[in-house]
């Protein structure tokens, strides 16, 4: 199995780049599934994409947008709702908050994956600005599970709850368990996220004046969650064929920020030129794969990355956490009952610590612009 990511500022091409990666997946004779957040895919593959899973190619199929206005997650937040005799209406308002409101589709996904009918998966993600928030979002399910709906012995008393109240108590129980099986299947989920041999997240830039700054935010953020970030693509740039003196200046301009991205990651900055018309359909998408990928794998690791990591230092424990290209003044730890929490830029995740630590307290932390070290006496 094969995932791979990609995000980026709206109107840099994250769409377009993302079904030429799932073309060149299908040549290659891997089963191949291009799922989009959004409905951008069926047009840049010329697919009228009608039905949930939508055949565009002999070993590629693909799935945009809400499937016929199901959402299991939000269908659950209203039965909850319902159950504590709320209104259900208010389901719509939490699904829609950030990090939550595509946590519906993310359970398609996880079914498609489970169906085990693919190699290899390109995900059309949110713009970066909302996509940023879904780490956090698997984050927080991953955590509710085990705060929450950890596994549960049977009390003395609830054979005489379930005999004097049967259809609260079944409702009440078939709550609890839906929830459980939806936390369950997104904390799998995040998993598979945060495995650097299964997934890697590919950031689409164009060559304008926010990039690099959007590009050390986004890879600080996604380092933090655990998340491997192995290629970043510039795209629109000037092409070569473009002699004009009347560029000059603009092509200056690109020169200097396609440095400043370089600058800005360390993972390696593929480029594609501008074109006449946007490239649309099988040919074009592939001839466009070619020249970001060149000679390169397209479902490839374009590079590694390196885990977080906790170890023991005599009589200190010792939390690593990579966060690159973050600055002290953006960093904020907090000491929580189970764990660490570390905030960067709004966007906060908890790290837990082992049962060996206790109720020890981190002594003090330092950074020096890649590994945050947490010290804990």
């Amino acid at each position: 199995m094969r995932i791979i990511l990609f995000s980026g500022r709206g109107g840099s091409g994250v769409s377009t780049l993302s079904a030429a990666t799932a073309v060149a997946a299908s040549m290659s004779g891997e089963p191949t599934l291009a799922f989009s957040l959004g409905s951008g895919l069926g047009h840049v593959l010329g697919i009228d994409a009608t039905v949930p899973v939508t055949k565009a190619g002999d070993n590629l199929d693909l799935v945009q947008g809400a499937s016929a206005g199901a959402d299991e997650f939000r269908d659950w937040l209203a039965d909850v709702l319902d159950f504590r005799s709320m209104d259900r209406e208010l389901a719509d308002d939490f699904a829609a908050l950030p990090g939550l409101n595509h946590i519906g589709r993310l359970l398609e996904l996880e079914e498609l994956i489970a169906s085990e009918r693919y190699g290899v998966i390109v995900l059309d993600a949110a713009p970066l600005e909302m996509f940023l928030d879904l780490p956090g979002a698997l984050e927080s399910a991953a955590r509710w599970l085990k705060r929450v709906f950890s596994s549960r012995s049977q009390s003395v008393f609830e054979p005489l709850v379930r005999a004097f109240a049967a259809d609260y108590a079944n409702t009440g129980e078939g709550v609890f368990e839906t929830g459980r099986e939806l936390l369950t299947r997104l904390a799998g989920l995040r998993d598979l996220m945060i495995d650097h041999e299964v997934t890697s997240v590919r950031l689409v830039v164009t060559p304008e004046g926010r990039a690099p700054e959007a590009l050390r935010e986004a890879s600080g953020v996604l380092s933090l969650f655990g998340y491997l970030k192995d290629a970043v693509v510039v795209t629109r740039l000037l092409p070569d064929a473009v002699k004009d003196q009347f560029f000059a200046a603009a092509r200056k301009r690109e020169t200097e920020l396609l440095a400043r991205v370089r600058a800005s990651t360390a993972a390696p900055v593929l480029t594609c030129g501008l074109r006449p018309e946007p490239p649309l359909g099988e040919v074009a998408l592939l001839d466009l794969a070619r020249e970001v990928y060149g000679d390169q794998d397209p479902i490839g690791f374009l590079s590694g990355g390196e885990p977080h990591a906790f170890s023991r230092d005599g009589g200190n424990f010792v939390l690593e956490v990579v966060v690159p290209f973050a600055s002290r003044e953006e960093l904020k730890l907090e000491q929580a009952d189970d764990g660490i929490v570390i905030h960067l830029n709004g966007r906060r995740r908890l790290f837990p610590l082992p049962d060996e630590v206790g109720m020890r307290e981190a002594s003090n932390w330092s950074h020096d612009g890649r590994v945050l070290r947490v010290t804990i006496e």
